[in-house]
């Protein structure tokens, strides 16, 4: 398991360590580093796969995630529950990794950016790589296919889920986010695509909750049974109904505490407070539990602020503007 990320001259990061628990929540105003430390995270995957091109689609060159403070170079460090650390070096036209065997865990990303409700959803049939669900969610209905009779932990096990296994709870913890909507699936080889449907209707005729809900679900449960590996949300939260948005935090907290090791960024003060209730009401420890808020300061750099929560679901300091927004707006009605 991770437990901490140094980041020196990263994007809005000059020098920052990054404390990472079991459950890992990032808030904080936009744009003031939280995607980032998941696009770190990301990039020092990569470089353990030997590919050349390290850096994300999409995010620019080197001269443009380098913080202006550096000078050549970007630096990660990584260091685990067993106290290895894992060191990546990144120049202009090149990086290196020590040690080159680190065992870094298997990534599943399901980024903010996913599908909403399509009338296809893309797959693959090559059972040479290892299955895993694409950040926007592609592939996510051939990955609940392979393992939908995978036995869940106890704890996962939904009240009014019909089974033990991966495809019952998923049902039954759509129902919990949606109650009376029923889920199936159906997958065509032949032609490479996939769909979903909710109580018999196509996706594109329930909304966007349920498809942008779908692949948070199915990433948190697996990071249960997948061993050694990370699951990285962003906003879990998205077109969901406060209901629903508490409803996710508990399933996050459980998977947390069924072994999976799981990073949220959110800007969610319903699954802030849900997790909170979680950690008081014991279905996980708060010692699993890492707040970070972020914030830039006058030169645009990060600066990090970790409140430790207690056995209550309390913290021991409140960062201004976190989740206040809700009381500001209140005493402007009074």
């Amino acid at each position: 398991m991770i437990t901490n990320i140094k980041l020196q001259y990263f994007k809005s990061f000059v020098e920052n360590n990054i404390p990472i628990k079991n459950l890992t929540l990032l808030t904080g105003l936009n744009s003031s580093g939280k995607s980032s430390l998941i696009q770190a995270i990301r990039i020092i995957s990569n470089t353990l796969h030997e590919n050349k091109n390290i850096l994300l689609a999409g995010h620019g060159s080197f001269e443009e995630v380098i913080n202006k403070s550096g000078k050549d170079n970007i630096n990660f460090e990584v260091t685990d529950s067993s106290l290895k650390n894992l060191k990546v070096n990144v120049w202009k036209d090149d990086f290196k990794v020590i040690p080159h065997n680190y065992k870094f865990p298997q990534i599943i990303y399901i980024s903010a950016d996913r599908f909403g409700p399509l009338s296809s959803i893309p797959i693959t049939n090559n059972y040479s790589e290892e299955l895993t669900i694409g950040q926007q969610g592609e592939n996510i209905l051939r990955f609940i296919e392979q393992y939908e009779n995978q036995e869940l932990n106890e704890i996962l096990r939904h009240e009014k889920s019909e089974g033990v296994t991966l495809i019952y709870n998923l049902k039954a913890w759509i129902q919990e986010i949606a109650p009376n909507v029923k889920f199936r699936y159906e997958i065509n080889k032949k032609s490479d695509s996939s769909f979903s449907l909710f109580n018999e209707h196509r996706a594109a005729n329930v909304g966007f909750g349920l498809s942008y809900t779908l692949p948070v679900i199915v990433a948190a449960l697996a990071g249960t049974f997948i061993k050694n590996s990370i699951i990285l949300i962003e906003n879990p939260e998205a077109h969901l109904h406060p209901k629903g948005q508490t409803a996710i935090s508990k399933l996050i907290a459980l998977c947390v505490s069924a072994g999976a090791q799981i990073i949220v960024e959110t800007h969610s003060d319903h699954l802030f407070d849900g997790i909170r209730i979680a950690v008081k009401n014991e279905l996980i420890s708060n010692d699993k539990v890492q707040i970070h808020w972020f914030e830039l300061d006058e030169n645009n750099n990060t600066q990090i602020y970790s409140p430790l929560i207690d056995k209550n679901g309390r913290l021991n300091e409140w960062p201004k503007y976190m989740f206040d927004q809700f009381e500001i707006n209140s005493s402007e009605l009074l």
